[in-house]
């Protein structure tokens, strides 16, 4: 599996709000972060929807942290961002499996092992971890 650039950028934006702890621009998001401007409001959006940012409207307004830095994982971002991080088609919610095979096979049962231990690093890692 290979993030998108998208989910890059959107790490990126939720990592610069960690360090700053405040409410911050889009526009300085994107200047700091090496981000299209015209690129992130569909980024904060979708990680306002999944309650990572908040919104603040006005003149003073921007984007900030909806919850502390260390309670946000990367898990969390990357599936917000992501349409799946499952790497096999297989481990997906239907079981569906080409094979109609899923139950005891063995391909199945190593990806799962590995899905588990991807999440679970995924999930340990938050951006108070990253700052």
């Amino acid at each position: 599996m290979q993030l998108n650039i998208t989910t890059d950028y959107a790490i990126r934006a939720v990592l610069h709000l960690a360090k700053s702890d405040q409410v911050q621009s889009t526009t300085k998001i994107a200047e700091e972060m090496k981000i299209p401007g015209n690129y992130l409001p569909s980024i904060i959006q979708k990680l306002r929807e999944a309650g990572i940012v908040s919104v603040k409207r006005g003149a003073k307004g921007g984007s900030c942290l909806a919850k502390p830095a260390n309670e946000i994982s990367l898990y969390e971002v990357i599936n917000a961002m992501e349409t799946t991080t499952l790497i096999s088609k297989c481990l997906e919610p239907d079981g569906y499996c080409n094979r109609d095979a899923t139950a005891d096979c063995k391909v199945n049962q190593a990806y799962y092992k590995l899905q588990t231990l991807f999440d679970d690093c995924m999930q340990e890692v938050h951006f108070d971890d990253l700052i």
